[in-house]
């Protein structure tokens, strides 16, 4: 026990010593506190334009609630008053558009995830949701193309080659400099001072990758004493993401080939695992499950529009009547009874494509889970997103609450549509509640 001791204690100082190890913390260190300072400037981009669409919104009903009550026995106070109580078209402008908001997760500056790539906001009025939710750009092709550098990138593709460097040339360099034959003179077998020698280099980068998550933590504002759960689910994923590497890495040194060649395999096994393997699964995947095309509801939406507008009021109205009893069945004629009944048929029509294209993504979500093993990068991505609230399937449940919102609201506005009624002060305060901030 005191040999293996003294010979930890002398590999210790040869790697502090090591002008190497010393380049190679300082990059990791410059490359983690960029990658945390990125992800908290976009979140903090993103938080700051939700700051404002809440202010907005909340002026918005505040006029809405004083001009409400005006006083219309005087003409200036008119125009302003059937603004704020009329539920159709004359009010527009202020009554149909409303926001609801996804807000970020307190740890989503650490890994971005998709956060970027769709809408961290909709403006949602009583027209058809399939338009007003497709028609913005899904993402931006150059964030596409390079991905995003926040923490998670810096642990994912980054640490992975701090243990090549560290590990590649545990067995060859000691041969190489002639020191082989002193270890394998000891008492102690060879295997086991490799073995601590690399537990040594794991405890390094473990420590390396706890320091960093804990200044990520620090820098973004996150508490950990609030947030440990999440703490410790980053940690345990990156220590397992850490320790797989390193059994890569205990492989190749188990071969006992050379310096350049143990380095060459290594950077080769990188290069699979992090760049070929994921593109060669997300291939398999679209040539097994196809990407829905969201281009599909939007033209179904287009084509039910043209018909219902080509269509007698009469012919939309009835259809309308039939899902929705509950409103009164006197008026065909009217015409904003038959502009929203013909938005109602058109979300009716789209839920049904909708219904279609989230089975196609779950059934791609799940071959993706069957394989993901394959691609150790995109799978440990995928759960750090998941840990963030930052990955696809958080943004499908912020789409379902949207949807919600969008029923509830028009449940609001088309009982009084369809009853021919004004909004009071309190039929303004409900809707105000059901902002979603």
């Amino acid at each position: 026990m005191k040999n293996l001791i003294h010979i930890l204690q002398f590999e210790w100082k040869l790697l502090w010593r090591s002008n190497m190890l010393k380049l190679l913390l300082v990059v990791m260190l410059g490359a983690g506190v960029y990658g945390i300072f990125f992800g908290k400037f976009e979140i903090e981009k993103q938080n700051i334009r939700i700051a404002e669409v809440k202010e907005y919104e909340q002026g918005r009903f505040d006029s809405l609630l004083t001009w409400a009550n005006l006083d219309t026995s005087i003409l200036a106070n008119k125009e302003k008053y059937l603004k704020a109580v009329s539920p159709e078209g004359v009010g527009w402008r202020l009554h149909f558009s409303h926001c609801i908001v996804n807000e970020a997760s307190p740890t989503a500056g650490l890994c971005l995830g998709q956060r970027d790539l769709f809408p961290t906001y909709y403006r949602i009025n009583l027209t058809d949701l399939a338009r007003q939710m497709n028609t913005a750009e899904l993402a931006n092709p150059m964030k596409l193309l390079t991905g995003n550098f926040d923490l998670s990138y810096v642990f994912i593709f980054l640490l992975p080659l701090l243990i090549i460097s560290l590990f590649f040339n545990l067995y060859s360099d000691e041969k190489e400099k002639g020191t082989l034959s002193l270890l394998q003179a000891q008492a102690i077998s060879l295997n086991t001072i490799l073995l601590d020698k690399g537990f040594l280099r794991l405890l390094t980068v473990w420590a390396i990758s706890a320091f960093l998550l804990v200044l990520g933590f620090l820098i973004q504002g996150v508490s950990i004493a609030n947030n440990a759960d999440i703490f410790f689910q980053w940690l345990l994923v990156i220590f397992a993401y850490t320790l797989l590497w390193t059994l890569f890495m205990a492989g190749i040194v188990a071969l006992k080939k050379g310096t350049a060649v143990s380095a060459m395999l290594g950077l080769g096994v990188w290069l699979i695992t992090t760049l070929i393997m994921p593109a060669l699964l997300n291939l398999f995947v679209s040539a097994n499950e196809p990407l829905p095309n969201r281009a599909e509801i939007i033209h179904a939406v287009r084509a039910a529009n043209n018909r219902n507008w080509d269509s007698p009021k009469s012919f939309v109205l009835e259809k309308f009547y039939e899902d929705n009893p509950q409103y009164s069945q006197e008026d065909t004629t009217h015409f904003y009874k038959w502009y929203y009944a013909s938005f109602a048929l058109l979300d009716k029509e789209a839920n049904t494509i909708r219904n279609d294209f989230n089975t196609q993504i779950n059934k791609r979500n799940k071959l993706i889970k069957k394989w993901e093993w394959m691609a150790p990068a995109a799978m440990v991505y995928e759960h750090l997103s998941k840990i963030s609230k930052t990955n696809r399937e958080s943004h499908l449940h912020f789409m379902e609450a949207t949807h919600d919102f969008h029923d509830r609201l028009k449940a609001i506005y088309y009982s009084k549509i369809f009853a021919e009624e004004k909004f009071n002060q309190q039929d303004l305060r409900v809707i105000q509640a059901m902002q979603r901030y």
